[in-house]
């Protein structure tokens, strides 16, 4: 009888140890913390996910006072506060925040409702808390996101209007020193016309930052890359941070996009900025090297060739090799309002043009990223003035649509000069109204793309429901590749602005003869 009652309390010793088990697993699991208080403000019982959201190592249930040091809670609310709350009207709900051992805030959203027995007499309080730092998060990037949708629509639209004001300035400084060869003033002419170009290629990469586009890979001039970099941040850093740049060095064309390597090189200074800032100094250094395969043999995937090397060194905080091995992982920062996916970003766009990122760092030390990219093998359009050699007319008629009306003026005089008949439109429906009645004498509609009330894919579609054989030359401020995403209709030649009147007569008659 003995032996049988000792098995049986085995048995239930058993049981019980495997319950206290499974409890202690099943509650791992639940990420909600549940905090227990009674009517005096003592605690009862603490979760491990409450343990864990606090930080708390203890292994006694935690009182009121490293409560109240461990948790802050909104609206500067104490944990003395949120129990009165409850006591007084039932509950309370909010949210709190708490640090974690690695030092990053967890947010929680907090409801506390109070405990009664049958008779409604308080007999304490329930807290749950729920860790929302991840709902946080993803909420403030929805934001971020929305916020940039929003700059880049505005950036959009203000780029469209500088450049009409660019490709007025263009044409008519076209115009002017044609007409001033062989005269001193034909130089100052030719810097107006350099300037614009230069403007509009700034215009472009401004653009770029608000702009997802695949990166292409053409000739580049690095000095004047660098050139611009380095301006923009001249007037953006703050005094207490030196820039150094290289001046003078002869550099080859890269194979790259220009907008994107522009990108990728701000962002590293502005990284740089950021791990400065008591102020210090960034250095911005290019070079050329020769890469053998036996140089590479470690590295799978890089090829041998010729690189420049452009580098941005800093004399900041530097990082631990913790750090530095994950400084590339998306969505890894060390900042506090950081996204994690500038460098991550530069490493992918680099490799996509051929090339590959390297950094040396260490803490106190400062910081350099190198960025390898491949020579171009040819030289660059981009650098090279070619003379704009216009096409004359055959006599042909030119309905030419724009909403701005100095672009619109000045693409009518350019054609003109070159002998076209020209029929304008301010805008699309004065553009079909002209269609509709003298289609049959028009030979090309010179369409600007982007216009108020009806932009010009849709006054091409309803051209092309008066004679399908319209032909049409679309001209927009963006590059081919976005004028293409805003005008999805097949068969339809782009040209860029600002543009000179002979880009644009060697684009029109290059659309007739098609």
């Amino acid at each position: 009888m003995i032996i049988y009652e000792e098995a049986v309390c085995d048995v239930r010793d058993d049981r019980k140890e495997a319950a206290g088990r499974l409890k202690a697993q099943a509650l791992e699991y639940i990420n909600d913390g549940v905090m227990i208080v009674d009517r005096t403000g003592h605690i009862m019982y603490a979760d491990p996910s409450m343990r864990r959201i606090m930080s708390y190592e203890g292994s006694e249930v935690p009182d009121a006072g490293e409560v109240a040091e461990r948790i802050q809670f909104a609206g500067g609310l104490h944990f003395d506060d949120i129990l009165e709350r409850v006591a007084e009207g039932g509950s309370w709900k909010g949210e709190a925040s708490a640090l974690s051992p690695d030092g990053h805030a967890v947010v929680m959203e907090v409801v506390a409702r109070r405990l009664q027995d049958g008779q409604g007499r308080g007999m304490g309080a329930v807290i749950v808390a729920r860790d929302v730092t991840k709902e946080r998060m993803l909420e403030k990037q929805v934001i971020q996101s929305q916020q940039m949708e929003l700059v880049e629509n505005l950036s959009i639209g203000i780029a469209h209007e500088f450049k009409n004001l660019l490709t007025v300035i263009l044409a008519y400084a076209a115009i002017v020193e044609e007409r001033t060869v062989g005269m001193p003033v034909r130089d100052e002419v030719r810097g107006i016309i350099e300037t614009v170009e230069r403007a509009n290629e700034l215009t472009k990469r401004l653009l770029s930052l608000t702009r997802r586009n695949a990166p292409s890979r053409e000739p580049v001039d690095v000095r004047r890359l660098l050139s611009d970099v380095v301006g923009v941040l001249q007037k953006t850093l703050p005094r207490n941070i030196r820039l150094y740049a290289p001046e003078g060095v002869e550099l080859p064309f890269i194979a790259a996009d220009s907008a994107i390597l522009y990108r990728a090189l701000l962002n590293l200074c502005l990284n740089a900025r950021d791990a400065m800032p008591e102020g210090g100094t960034i250095t911005i250094e290019a070079d050329v090297v020769d890469l053998r395969s036996e140089d590479l043999a470690s590295h799978e995937g890089r090829k041998p060739g010729r690189y420049v090397a452009l580098s941005v060194t800093d004399t900041g905080v530097g990082m631990s090799e913790d750090v530095r091995r994950r400084i590339f992982e998306p969505f890894f920062t060390t900042k506090k309002n950081g996204t994690g996916l500038g460098l991550s970003v530069v490493q992918h766009t680099i490799h996509a043009m051929g090339g590959w990122v390297t950094v040396y760092s260490g803490e106190g030390v400062g910081t350099c990223f190198r960025l390898y990219i491949p020579v171009a093998g040819g030289e660059s359009s981009a650098d090279s003035t070619t003379a704009d050699g216009e096409i004359s007319s055959h006599g042909e008629t030119i309905l030419v649509v724009d909403d701005d009306t100095l672009a619109l003026s000045v693409a009518c005089r350019c054609l003109e000069r070159l002998g076209y008949r020209v029929i304008e439109a301010a805008g699309g429906e004065e553009a079909l109204n002209a269609y509709r009645v003298r289609h049959d004498e028009i030979d090309l509609v010179v369409l600007d793309i982007v216009m108020p009330f009806m932009n010009g894919e849709e006054v091409y579609r309803e051209m092309v429901k008066i004679d399908p054989e319209v032909r049409c030359l679309a001209v927009s401020g963006f590059a081919p590749r976005t004028a293409q995403e805003l005008f999805r209709q097949p068969g339809v030649s782009f040209l860029s602005k600002p543009y000179t009147c002979g880009a644009l007569g060697r684009a029109v008659r290059a659309c007739l003869v098609a």
